[in-house]
């Protein structure tokens, strides 16, 4: 006599065949490695009982480009690209990606995150374009004298001087009022005026020279300086002309260090492309 566990595995294994039977009949390259399983089955990986793993995967992440370049050339298979980041100043090697004949897992990868430097952060963090005080703003042109250069129409302004000015700014408000009446009608006007005044040379123009990443190469910012003059004390904006720009000029600039790194004789040279990838 079967019992009912005897009698549910017989009609499992039946269930197997019927299900293996109907898929033979249109099965396709994309389906051949499936099949029929009891939904209790559990699937067990043996990968760490053998002597070595199956295959390479993981991800190696660093802050160092040339650490990025080698580990790339040493572990990259048939296929590898690495993909920029512009946004995030970043590149990810894929590795195992294989190709449209032969893709692979793409979960062996490289990570390359570029580091921003203490003079970039500084000048991300002060040209934001929203108002600062006048001592923040003094503050920074003290904490960066080497990097910092002022200018206004007439051209350049000394460093002790500009910041004198910012640090010296003051508000002046005048009010005109007109007046006149005539037989039949009467008008009256008022105009204000606010402007912002200093003692010293006040500079409308600021350039900031760094390395904004570890890797890359000096670069030149120029900001905009805007007084406002709406509150009681004045407030100083301070914009980077065309940052969006400066940013894609950095991606290509860290595009090419990457593929310049490639190029030799001993590998196959690996592609290197602006945008992401992500495994779908």
């Amino acid at each position: 006599m079967f019992d009912k566990d005897a009698i549910t595995a017989l009609q499992e294994s039946a269930a197997i065949d019927a299900a293996m039977s109907a898929m033979s009949d249109t099965i396709t390259k994309e389906r051949k490695h499936l099949v029929a399983l009891p939904s209790d089955y559990k699937i067990s990986d043996l990968e760490q009982y053998l002597p070595n793993r199956r295959r390479a995967r993981g991800v190696m992440s660093t802050n160092s480009l040339a650490s990025f370049a080698d580990y790339t050339k040493a572990h990259a298979e048939p296929g590898a690209s690495v993909f920029i980041d512009a946004d995030s100043m970043s590149a990810t090697s894929v590795l195992n990606l294989g190709n449209p004949d032969k893709p692979g897992h793409t979960d062996n990868r490289a990570k390359l995150q570029l580091k921003k430097t203490a003079a970039f952060t500084a000048l991300l963090n002060v040209a934001a374009g929203q108002g600062h005080g006048q001592a923040t703003v003094a503050e920074f042109m003290e904490d960066w004298p080497r990097e910092v250069s002022c200018f206004n129409d007439a051209g350049l302004i000394p460093n002790t001087k500009a910041i004198a000015a910012i640090r010296r700014l003051t508000i002046e408000s005048m009010r005109k009022m007109e007046n006149s009446e005539q037989n039949l009608s009467a008008t009256r006007s008022a105009f204000e005026s606010v402007q912002a005044t200093s003692t010293d040379p006040i500079p409308t123009t600021m350039v900031f020279k760094c390395i904004p990443y570890s890797d890359l190469a000096e670069r030149m910012f120029t900001l905009r300086l805007s007084i406002l003059t709406g509150g009681d004390k004045p407030a100083i904006s301070l914009r980077i002309i065309k940052l969006e720009e400066h940013v894609e000029h950095m991606a290509i600039e860290l595009a090419d260090m990457i593929a310049a790194g490639f190029m030799n004789e001993e590998i196959t040279p690996i592609p290197v492309m602006l945008g992401s990838y992500s495994k779908s």
